[in-house]
């Protein structure tokens, strides 16, 4: 299964389950109330003893299916926080990867314009193309090689290719999206009414 689809399974669980617990809080915060009623009106013919331990085994029966969902939730939201944790170390690696190209590709940029630096300064022909790839890297350093390049203007030229071929853009997949499509091993979380029971 995808991490994004574990995710959302996760996250619709928890909702669920989350709404059950609430439910189960309120039938036994309504529970209370009826036990409280019941005492103030009862009288003393033991019928209140019958009611009360009615009302005491519900509250038990509530309470219990309280603590089962909130065992759950806690397992689920621990199977979320992992599931989160192998996205972020994917999504990570991969902007790490990005950043890497990038850097690896100016540094061949940054050499390319060097040596052209060094063709213009000695007084030989670079195309076009080349010589505003360097002012566009560095106009500083153009200048200083053209300056040069007066100085050299009596030594033999050459005529130089151009260092850049066809540069092709590389793609990447958005980080995001990779992570939320890669395999993860996880189990899906466990259906809530197998741990809640049915509601009463």
């Amino acid at each position: 299964m995808k991490i994004g689809d574990a995710q959302k399974a996760y996250r619709e669980q928890l909702s669920l389950l989350r709404g059950q617990r609430s439910d189960f809080i309120k039938q036994r915060e309504e529970n209370r109330k009826k036990m409280e009623q019941a005492a103030k009106n009862s009288n003393s013919t033991g019928v209140t003893l019958e009611l009360s331990e009615e009302y005491l085994q519900r509250e038990k029966e509530l309470q219990e299916k309280i603590e089962e969902l909130s065992k759950q939730i806690k397992k689920d939201e621990k199977g979320l926080d992992a599931l989160t944790l192998q996205e972020a170390g994917i999504i990570n690696s991969e902007v790490s990867k990005q950043q890497g190209d990038a850097m690896q590709k100016y540094a061949e940029d940054m050499a390319k314009c060097l040596e052209i630096a060094r063709k213009i300064s000695r007084g030989d022909r670079v195309p076009a193309q080349d010589e505003k790839k360097l002012m566009d890297f560095n106009m500083d350093i153009y200048k200083m090689a053209k300056n040069m390049a007066t100085m050299n203007m009596e030594k033999e030229h050459k005529e130089w290719d151009s260092l850049w071929g066809e540069e092709e853009e590389k793609e990447y997949e958005d980080p995001m999206e990779k992570a939320a499509n890669t395999e993860t091993t996880m189990e899906m979380p466990k259906e809530a009414e197998a741990v809640a029971g049915a509601e009463t």
